[in-house]
């Protein structure tokens, strides 16, 4: 891997890089200190407690052991940065979101040398495409919330993808597989669909293979025996979890709505990677980050320029290659739009006129949107008769120097979310209970401190519900101020051999 390619999979950081003390919300306010804590304590916990707690959470209606692994796995790596640099976790999680994007990238890049068999401009160009749509676009998106999860859940679906066009491997891998995909997510599930649909567009459209050369291919087998693992695995999961939901007392983001709000739901979440709906969801009417914005184009533009250079020497996609990497890309869109639409909660925003707003289908259409236009120009540049020698190369230079500047679009919004958003009460409590976890004061004056601290977390969520699902995660806990303390006392216990507040419960 060459030094400009290495610097342009960084892209998606730099536009990210506003966002590094955004505070923790929702489980990130507990998680790492519960799952790092756990780890330090109990670490085969860590690899067996997925696995122990399988019927826990299909009772709430969910079934992502795997899942759950990797995202203790993200919050661990998180704890670690606190432990050993002593960097808040709400700056460790972030750092570790910021990677987990650049494996996403490094996906589709991979995916899309999969596809059309080769390294070309296309494929240059795909870091600098996908690196906008990484917006802090409200709090659910994957900016914001379980970015490390979603964005890794995101690469698996296009690293298998890229897999099955290659058809490398043995069967029983491909067993196996299917098997882990149907346990791991929601996300995850899209691989085999995506899968088809790459192995078809690349015999069908880059090979030149007939279709009865492409059922008999051995990717094809290799996809079919992906199915064969994933579907014993997935058929009788659902069957449970429909008989445990049946009274709708289940775990309300796994719920699938089927109502009159789906089909703008699902046009909603095709447009929804847009960066500048994106970033009208960010700044919400209000000034972006202008001089974030400008230092972003310095650093994109210092990474674009061995990307530039090499744009001309690299040769161009053709036509029907380029067509196939769009119909990839497409699918993975059309896809994770689908699974979106299904939500109650993206069925509301949709009809609320809420068209930027972030959600776990970001993972995927943060790569695909970008990477189905930038196929489709490509194709239509392929498909131009009589161009000039060298116009390819300039058209893609100067089309880089349009992703750039969307790029620092995006970490503006980004910018300016931070800075929305890093005021309220609840950040500014959150992120002080980070840094004096990080940084431990065992004087008198340190346990006042973190004292005050869970007396006005536990102020500010009040009266917020507890389900029996939180409940059930953290045994003894009915608020979530007790989850914060229990959680944060196992961090600090285990690395201070102290509770976070030895002060009166009162």
């Amino acid at each position: 891997m060459s030094v400009s390619t290495k610097a342009r999979l960084t892209a998606p950081a730099a536009v990210l890089a506003p966002l590094a003390t955004l505070a923790p919300t929702a489980d990130h306010r507990f998680n790492v200190y519960w799952h790092g804590g756990d780890f330090r304590a109990h670490p085969l916990r860590q690899l067996t407690e997925p696995f122990r707690t399988v019927p826990l959470y299909l009772d709430f209606g969910n079934f992502r052991p795997l899942g759950r692994l990797v995202e203790r796995g993200v919050d661990v790596a998180a704890y670690a940065f606190v432990e050993v640099l002593h960097l808040p976790a709400n700056i460790a999680l972030r750092l570790v979101s910021f990677l987990a994007a650049i494996v996403l990238t490094a996906a589709a890049v991979l995916l899309a040398r999969a596809v059309t068999g080769e390294t070309s401009r296309l494929t240059a160009l795909v870091p600098f495409a996908v690196a906008p749509g990484f917006v802090a676009a409200g709090g659910t998106s994957t900016a914001v919330l379980f970015g490390g999860l979603y964005y890794l859940s995101g690469a698996l679906v296009l690293a298998v993808a890229a897999w099955m066009c290659r058809g490398r491997g043995p069967a029983v891998l491909a067993l196996l597989a299917g098997a882990g995909l149907a346990a791991f997510n929601e996300i995850a599930y899209l691989a085999l669909p995506l899968a088809v649909v790459a192995v078809v567009a690349r015999g069908r459209l880059v090979l030149g293979l007939s279709v009865r050369e492409v059922l008999r291919s051995r990717p094809a087998r290799l996809t079919g025996l992906l199915w064969l693992g994933f579907l014993p695995v997935f058929l009788p999961v659902r069957v449970l979890i429909a008989r445990a939901c049946a009274t709708g007392d289940c775990y309300s983001g796994s719920d699938l709505v089927l109502g009159d709000g789906l089909g703008l739901a699902w046009v909603n979440r095709m447009v929804a990677w847009l960066p500048p709906a994106q970033w009208a969801e960010a700044t919400r009417g209000r000034t972006p980050g202008y001089l974030v914005g400008l230092l972003a184009l310095v650093l994109l533009g210092l990474l674009a320029l061995g990307t530039a250079r090499e744009l001309r020497a690299l040769p161009g996609a053709g036509r029907r290659p380029a067509l196939a990497v769009a119909a990839v890309a497409g699918a993975a869109l059309i896809l994770g739009a689908a699974m979106a639409a299904g939500s109650g909660d993206m069925q509301q925003a949709a009809a609320a006129g809420r068209w930027g707003l972030g959600w776990r289908d970001g993972a995927l259409a943060t790569v695909a949107g970008p990477l189905t236009l930038l196929s489709l120009l490509t194709a239509l540049g392929a498909a131009l008769p009589r161009r000039p020698s060298g116009a390819g190369g300039v058209a893609a230079v100067g089309l880089l120097a349009v992703l750039v500047v969307a790029g620092a679009g995006s970490a503006a919004a980004n910018a300016r979310y931070r800075d929305d958003t890093g005021g309220r009460a609840t950040a500014l409590t959150n992120n002080a209970i980070a840094r004096e976890i990080a940084d431990f004061d065992r004087s008198a004056a340190g346990d006042a401190r973190r004292c005050g601290l869970r007396d006005e977390f536990r102020a500010l969520y009040p009266d917020i519900p507890y389900s029996r699902f939180a409940r059930a995660e953290v045994p003894g806990t009915t608020s979530p101020a007790e989850r914060l303390e229990v959680t944060a006392g196992m961090a600090t216990g285990q690395m201070y051999g102290r509770p976070f507040c030895r002060g009166s419960d009162s």
